[in-house]
């Protein structure tokens, strides 16, 4: 009974931990795609590649976490 609980307890906070990345990953989206197009002090082609890189790897990671771990 020890080992269930313990185990919905790391698939709980799995759970959320896959949350909180895709939620990282749209504050990473707004702030560095959009805002190199808005702001422009470094150079957009810098800030738009790495804001997608980081915006593709985030969704990745969170959307499995999320999928793996999600409660039926």
């Amino acid at each position: 009974m020890e080992t269930q609980k313990k185990a919905l307890n790391i698939r709980r906070f799995l759970l959320n931990f896959g949350k909180l990345v895709t939620d990282f990953t749209k504050l990473v989206f707004g702030s560095l795609v959009l805002g190199s197009v808005i702001k422009g002090e470094i150079p957009p082609y810098m800030l738009l590649t790495g804001g997608i890189i980081a915006s593709a790897i985030g969704a990745v990671i969170g959307i499995t976490i999320v999928t793996l771990c999600e409660e039926k």
